[in-house]
């Protein structure tokens, strides 16, 4: 009978070296992997690490099944252990369900054999999962492998796999109750999202990036990626009244906090094609009045200074004429260590360039549909591959064109043509 092994995988990263270990082990048996880990959160990390998960079985020819996003039963089945410390009880009824789900689907499947990449990480307990691992096994009428990845070198071989693949590397095992001990009451940006859309530097808009680069390495095409480091801002909260009555408002990137509530008018009113700028008299505050609907406005420069400035609709500006009484208050956070990238996709050194950007403004607006890009790279798939054609995508193009100035100050190299399509 021919061997059959579905492997239980968790994410891309631990997943890397198992999966070509196994090939060479069972090299006359069936694998396929099962993304199957509703521990994960939030969900937009469990789609992250299930792009990455199938980009490394792409790239082996291994088909693998993605599992439901199952939050819910999780949840029940860890309810009354969100304080067991890692390695504890909640981590083995956690192995218990992915494990229990992936032996139905073996034996479902007509599979003889299954196992798990949970086996490569160094922070899970071997003999916990080997011994969950026969149980579960055992009453499905199945063989489970008990490998210890980790031997051998095992994990060099993994880190060095994964930073070739340019994997994406998570810095938590993806249960929230292991998060909050982990980081003991401080706060946690993977938990929290800032803003609508895909902001530059957000989870969103990495999940973007992967979406393309998996799209574009099934077409056979060679991609790189060049991560960046700039300093990310978010508004922790704002409030702007006119005449003590609450209007809506945004607020632009980079606008430093106010100490408590300010009480101004206007001073100076300049008059610009597509805005009026409302200068008023305290706290070198600016009101930018649109002549259209409210919404945010991308920044073709990274702002160096950081003077507040809210943003309005054309119904608040023309409000703003009438020089009317304004309570203010603004609290923001800077962040030196936000990270974003550049997609590659093609030649770096291409004679023409066809540019797109992966993130939008913190309103959701202002970015381009991935649809759109996947009909342009399939267009170009025989010039990309004859090298005369690259793609990039740049990050973080809304506050400023960082991954485009970025790209350019590391790649000294002219370039004889570049057509900006988004």
């Amino acid at each position: 009978m021919e061997n059959k092994i579905l492997v239980h995988i968790c994410c891309g990263v631990d997943a890397v070296y198992p999966l070509r270990k196994l090939k060479e082990d069972f090299p006359n048996s069936k694998i396929v992997g099962y993304f199957y880990d509703p521990n994960i959160h939030p969900e937009e990390e469990y789609e992250l690490r299930w792009l990455e998960t199938k980009r490394v079985c792409d790239d082996l020819n291994i088909e693998c099944i993605k599992g439901d996003y199952d939050l819910d039963i999780w949840l029940e089945k860890t309810k009354g252990l969100e304080n067991e410390p890692e390695r504890g009880e909640r981590c083995s009824v956690c192995h218990d369900l992915r494990l229990e789900k992936t032996a139905k689907l073996a034996k479902e499947l007509g599979f003889n054999k299954i196992t798990t990449v949970l086996m490569m990480s160094p922070k899970k307990d071997f003999q916990v999962l080997k011994s969950i691992g026969e149980k579960t096994a055992k009453e499905y009428g199945l063989e489970f492998l008990a490998i210890d990845f980790r031997k051998g070198g095992g994990i060099e071989k993994m880190n060095k796999l994964s930073k070739e693949m340019e994997i994406y590397h998570q810095n938590y095992c993806g249960c929230l109750f292991a998060l909050f001990q982990q980081r003991k009451g401080e706060y946690i940006p993977e938990l929290t999202k800032f803003g609508k859309g895909r902001p530059a530097g957000s989870r969103e808009e990495l999940l973007f990036i992967k979406h393309i680069r998996l799209f574009s390495e099934n077409l056979g095409l060679n991609c790189s990626e060049e991560e960046f480091q700039f300093i990310g801002w978010k508004v922790l909260n704002s409030s702007l009244k006119i005449n003590k009555e609450n209007v809506p408002h945004n607020v632009l990137y980079g606008s430093g906090s106010l100490k408590g509530v300010l009480r101004a008018r206007v001073k100076d009113i300049i008059e610009k094609d597509n805005l009026t700028v409302f200068r008023l008299n305290k706290g070198n505050i600016e009101i930018w009045g649109l002549n259209t609907e409210l919404k945010d406005i991308p920044l073709d420069n990274p702002r160096f200074l950081t003077n507040p400035i809210f943003i309005v609709g054309k119904e608040v500006k023309d409000n703003l004429y009438k020089n009317p009484k304004m309570e203010i208050q603004l609290k923001t956070e800077f962040d030196p260590n936000i990270k974003s990238r550049n997609l590659i996709i093609g030649n770096r050194q291409a004679e023409k360039y066809i540019t797109f950007h992966s993130d939008t403004t913190l309103d959701g607006l202002n970015g381009v549909d991935l649809e759109i890009i996947k009909d342009v790279i399939k267009s170009n798939v025989e010039d990309i591959k004859s090298g005369s054609t690259a793609i990039i995508i740049f990050g973080a193009k809304n506050i400023g064109k960082i991954g485009e100035k970025v790209f350019y100050m590391e790649n000294k190299y002219c370039l004889s043509s570049t057509e900006k399509t988004g």
